[in-house]
């Protein structure tokens, strides 16, 4: 069960004012007593007031903070949700109107000046907070006597220079209190009497819109008896829609338990093809390994065939040297047969100047100094056979030479011919090793090939699955569409339903708005 809600409290102004004032002035009564005392214990300080006794003073002093812890004390205690409680505002009162005649009689009496009853007015403000006018009567009564008697008792120190004005002073004096408080009391008077014909007013007004309610309130009440018929019609409708919703849905139910079953052989189906699809990748593995090698290979091929084409370039400068070695041998052999030309011509000349030596010398005698020249000659000639011959072995060693440069070539060339040979029996083994893993990828390919074929029939019974299964798909949105009808119709329903709603929360918006005003 559900704890009552606690009803509010309405509070008239005139509560809510007191419910400020009295913090208020429980303050601000004892803060001036303070303030006083201050004022004074600064002045005894100074020597402004040399007669007041420093008991008497610390005596105020002591009292105007009691006067403070006393008010906090009924700030603390006067309050009872959040309303000032009656008898803490009674005794606040009393309280507030014994300071008021103690603190003005203890000033009176301790401070010599003939002035303060000027401040008559003051303290029996401080008491018109509360609009209580028997207590601002009680508060100028008691502080108007004071006054009085303290003129009597001791008019010295408080009346005024017995002088020409002294009776123009007193009569100042007298009406001014005659007048000014009694003034105050019925200002205070007047004021609570109007705040509470105000009241009384604000009550009468406060019926008339309560009756004003009242009556709202039976309208509505009958708008939401209407909504609540237009309501029930519409929740009948409703009940009919939801039993064909029924029928609807079990009729989708048997479509779905068909597409369930669709669906699992699709499901197998769809293994059998990843099955295959293993099998392909495993092939294409293969073929990708085997691409892989070929193109290893290929590189390998690549660079014997470029050592080749480096070797071949080398026997073809191998040659052009051996050509020019066997024309430097082709020009040595021109060298030698000039040279044995030479050698001719002077074995020549050397057998006619041996004859005509011959000849000389058959002479003798006188004919031997021509026999001398002859065989001068015969000595030049020796020479130049001698020098002929030199150059034939110049060029015989020039010869020797070339032979030997070309053996040496032709022996470089026989090497790099026999590399040659073992580059390009690599190459055919590359070959060899490629026209394998072809056939290796040819065979892949033809899994691949199989496989294909095999995904293809897998493929076709996976569309005709598929045509089923569109054709339950394409009764399932026929009957959609029957449920599409449906839900307009319910929407518009709801949409009727809304209105009357709206129509309710008006009404109720229409109630808050009464209350609110309350």
């Amino acid at each position: 069960m559900k704890m009552q809600k606690k009803q509010k409290v309405y509070l008239s102004a005139l509560d809510e004012y007191i419910n400020k004032v009295y913090i208020l002035v429980l303050l601000l009564v004892p803060c001036a007593c303070l303030c006083a005392g201050a004022g004074y214990t600064h002045s005894k300080v100074v020597g402004w007031v040399p007669s007041v006794s420093w008991i008497k003073l610390i005596i105020f002093d002591i009292t105007c903070l009691m006067y403070l812890l006393i008010s906090i004390y009924f700030i603390k205690t006067g309050f009872r949700d959040g309303i000032v409680r009656k008898d803490k505002l009674k005794a606040a009162k009393v309280f507030l109107v014994l300071i008021m005649l103690i603190q003005f009689n203890f000033i009176l009496y301790m401070i010599p000046s003939t002035d303060f009853w000027g401040f008559t007015f003051f303290f029996v403000v401080l008491t018109a907070f509360f609009l209580d006018y028997k207590m601002v009567a009680a508060a100028s009564v008691e502080i108007g006597g004071s006054i009085v008697v303290a003129w009597f008792l001791n008019g010295a120190v408080h009346l005024p220079a017995a002088d020409g004005n002294f009776h123009v002073n007193m009569m100042n004096r007298g009406v001014s209190l005659a007048l000014s408080l009694p003034t105050t009391v019925l200002l205070v008077w007047l004021v609570g009497k109007f705040l509470v014909t105000a009241k009384k007013d604000e009550l009468e007004r406060n019926n008339e819109k309560t009756q004003k309610v009242l009556g709202a309130v039976q309208d509505i009440s009958a708008n939401l008896v209407t909504a609540g018929a237009a309501l029930a019609e519409i929740s009948e409708n409703e009940s009919s829609s939801s039993e064909e919703l029924a029928a609807t849905s079990e009729m989708l139910l048997e479509g779905s338990n068909l597409l369930s079953s669709r669906t699992e052989e699709s499901l197998a189906n769809l293994e059998e093809l990843n099955k295959w699809k293993n099998i392909i990748g495993d092939n294409v593995e293969k073929v990708e390994k085997a691409s892989g090698d070929l193109l290893e290979k290929s590189k390998d091929n690549e660079k014997l065939l470029g050592n080749l084409q480096k070797i071949n370039n080398e026997v073809a400068n191998s040659m052009i040297a051996t050509t020019e070695v066997a024309q430097k041998l082709s020009k040595a052999v021109k060298e030698i047969g000039t040279t044995l030309n030479l050698i001719n011509e002077i074995s020549e000349s050397t057998n006619l100047l041996a004859l005509n030596a011959a000849i000389e010398a058959a002479r003798a005698g006188e004919a031997g100094r021509g026999f001398a020249v002859v065989a001068q000659e015969v000595g030049n000639l020796a020479n130049s056979t001698k020098e002929s011959l030199e150059e034939v072995e110049v060029a015989i060693r020039m010869v020797q030479d070339n032979a030997s440069e070309i053996a040496l070539h032709i022996e470089d060339n026989s090497q790099k011919l026999t590399q040659q040979n073992e580059y390009f029996s690599d190459v055919y083994t590359g070959m060899q090793d490629m026209t394998k893993l072809l056939s290796v990828s040819v065979e892949a390919v033809n899994a691949m090939g199989d496989s294909y074929d095999r995904q293809s029939e897998v493929i076709k019974n996976t569309i005709s699955i598929n045509q089923v299964i569109a054709e339950s798909i394409t009764n399932e949105n026929e009957q959609f569409a029957s449920i599409n009808d449906m839900v307009e119709c319910n929407a518009a329903d709801i949409g009727k339903m809304a209105g009357q709603a709206s129509a309710i929360n008006n009404m109720v918006d229409e109630i808050n708005e009464l209350l609110g005003a309350e």
